[in-house]
């Protein structure tokens, strides 16, 4: 996704399909389908799951600086960005079917306020928000009037 977002007219699927390895074909495909992607604004409604998740990867090593972990007043534990993940569940389930929509985007903590902001943008009122078993996403439906289960 980062080579196709970073020129404003995109990357060509023979570019895309060298980097990446794959033939020209199906980086047209990957292509297209990231552009799709990207471009779908509705708001979920139905039956809607979601979870965060922790993303990215170590930075490279700086040897001036302490590595993040336990034990360092003031360290980070991890470098990694924390993200909200949001998955439309299907309205058919039968084989075959069309899969669902979803989305992801970064948050800042796992506070009740950051992730009801991120999900008041892409919900519905009166959705059926699943989640796992953690305390903010039942308040938040709470708050939200949005059904929750886990």
């Amino acid at each position: 996704m980062w080579l196709i977002l970073q020129s404003d007219k995109g990357i060509s699927s023979i570019r895309l399909a060298e980097m990446l390895g794959v033939s020209q074909p199906t980086a047209w495909r990957l292509d297209h389908a990231v552009w799709l992607m990207l471009a779908d604004e509705h708001q979920f409604g139905g039956v809607v799951e979601t979870d965060e998740f922790y993303i990215g990867g170590a930075p490279p090593q700086d040897r001036d600086s302490p590595k993040p972990g336990r034990g360092r007043k003031g360290q980070p534990r991890t470098t990694k960005r924390l993200a909200l993940c949001v998955v439309e569940c299907p309205h058919d389930m039968s084989p075959g079917a069309a899969a669902g929509s979803a989305r992801a985007r970064l948050i800042e903590d796992r506070s009740a306020q950051a992730i009801g902001g991120a999900l008041a943008e892409n919900l519905d009122l009166g959705s059926h928000l699943m989640s796992a078993e953690w305390g903010v996403f039942s308040s938040i439906g709470a708050i939200l009037s949005w059904e929750w289960s886990m």
